[in-house]
């Protein structure tokens, strides 16, 4: 039995094992809203970094995270060693990801392999395979269909604690250029980094896509009032082109809603490619 994220939890029920889930500890991102009611049906961790009791007290043998460092021994953390002396195996999602979010980390190609070992760790290779076969296909759908659509320059922008982030490297940049993107601050170190509202104005992206944590209504609502009040010269807002999308589409390690967001994110950057040609 499994203790993971709301996140990761998409992949384990596309994989149809999502019953044997215990628990779930705190991710990133909102649940999927298909999923909203069966997670927040099962015990919450509550934290990060669950201490070794709690893990006990689920009864899982196995803890599916998506940072290294929640597994690292480190002060509030359990290590990897220590959970497996209590019966608890561990998986890391993501190629193995950095440890930290300072450091790069893989892009949706490390999902297929994720799937794979999943699908090897539950018994459901051939499901596993499938759903890696089909997602992969989404992915070269929308690569064929932009393939020839001008690259628009664009900034995925956040906050957190009241800074501003920007992506600039790591699965959220994968997933940018796949959707026929180019981000303008590709050239910043590591996965997010924090910027200044100049910043973004002087760089003039074209297109601005928002990360929403929350996954509401008034999430949206309130990303594009922040947008509108400080950006109102930069082109990406002068227009219009402003996507606030869920932010486990843009950058969940170990789930699928990235590939969902691939799509989504290219549908917005190349209206005119939407349907297949």
């Amino acid at each position: 039995m499994a203790i993971t994220t709301d996140a990761i939890a998409d992949t384990l029920f596309a994989l149809g094992v999502g019953d044997r889930i215990v628990a779930k500890t705190r991710g990133e991102s909102a649940p999927a809203p298909e999923l909203k009611a069966r997670l927040a049906a099962l015990p919450s961790l509550g934290t990060r970094n669950p201490s070794v009791e709690a893990l006990i007290a689920a009864k899982a043998d196995l803890l599916i995270t998506d940072q290294v460092e929640k597994v690292s021994g480190k002060p509030g953390s359990p290590s990897i060693a220590e959970l497996k002396r209590l019966g608890i195996a561990t998986y890391v999602v993501g190629g193995g990801c950095a440890a930290d979010l300072k450091s790069d980390t893989s892009g949706l190609a490390a999902l297929d392999a994720d799937l794979r070992q999943l699908g090897t760790i539950f018994g459901v290779g051939a499901r596993a395979r499938a759903l890696a076969d089909e997602l992969r296909g989404e992915l070269d759908d929308v690569q064929r269909r932009t393939a020839r659509e001008p690259r628009r320059k664009v900034a995925e922008i956040s906050q957190v604690a009241g800074q501003l982030y920007v992506t600039s490297g790591g699965l959220a940049n994968d997933v940018l250029e796949r959707a026929g993107g180019t981000n303008v601050f590709a050239d910043l170190p590591g996965q997010f980094a924090p910027v200044s509202p100049e910043q973004v104005v002087a760089r003039d992206p074209q297109a601005i896509i928002v990360d929403d944590f929350t996954a509401t209504a008034a999430g949206r609502n309130d990303a594009t009032a922040f947008l509108n009040r400080t950006f109102p010269t930069v082109e990406a807002v002068a227009k219009r082109r402003i996507l606030v999308i869920d932010a486990a589409k843009t950058g969940a390690r170990g789930s699928t809603r990235p590939v969902a967001g691939v799509t989504e994110i290219a549908r917005f950057l190349h209206p005119n490619t939407s349907h297949s040609q």
